[in-house]
């Protein structure tokens, strides 16, 4: 008898196994990489934080062009590359974001920059009812810098998967303007 209740539980917990559905979402962080085109070097006037005039955004350079932190709309996580970030969120729940690939793009002809910002995974509650939203995004952040090195104006795209989003899927991808200004550290 013990024999057969654990064959039984053995061939149960094989089939629940094999029936999952496989993770739709990497909980693996990425890369960054940085490019400029024509071989240059990445122009010191991006080196440093720019703040977003629009839902949270900002994001840090560093003298090579990586990112250092950068703070995406949702949720107003500041994101390492290459690493999860646990939260909290306003509602008191958690939060986890895990990066995706990330790339720098800098035009030195155009003075245009791209971010092109992949998320893995996110994972948020919403309230106190344990609803979450969960999925993958990728934002694009797309623009000129102004002749004074001051002003990034930029369109900023999203294009989220999102389970338990109550969104309507022909709205996407979401677009946006964002204007990002050098934020100035007093020394």
């Amino acid at each position: 008898m013990k024999r057969l209740l654990f064959l039984l539980g053995a061939v149960l917990v094989s089939g629940l196994a094999g029936c999952q559905e496989p993770s739709r979402y990497s909980m693996t962080p990425g890369s960054l990489e940085v490019v400029v085109e024509d071989g240059g070097e990445f122009p010191e006037f991006f080196v440093g934080k720019w703040v977003g005039d629009k839902r949270g955004w900002g994001i840090i350079f560093e003298p090579d062009g990586r990112i250092l932190v950068a703070r995406i709309a949702m949720g107003n996580a500041e994101i390492t590359p290459g690493k999860v970030t646990t939260g909290g969120t306003v509602t008191g729940g958690k939060a986890i974001f895990v990066p995706g690939d990330w790339l720098v793009n800098y035009s030195p002809a155009l003075r245009e920059l791209t971010v092109d910002l992949e998320m893995n995974y996110i994972r948020m509650d919403v309230d106190v009812n344990d609803r979450a939203i969960q999925g993958r995004t990728r934002y694009i952040v797309i623009g000129t810098v102004s002749e004074d090195g001051d002003l990034w104006s930029t369109t900023v795209s999203s294009f989220a998967e999102y389970e338990g989003f109550p969104f309507d899927p022909n709205d996407m991808p979401y677009t946006e303007k964002v204007n990002f200004t050098k934020v100035v550290e007093e020394k």
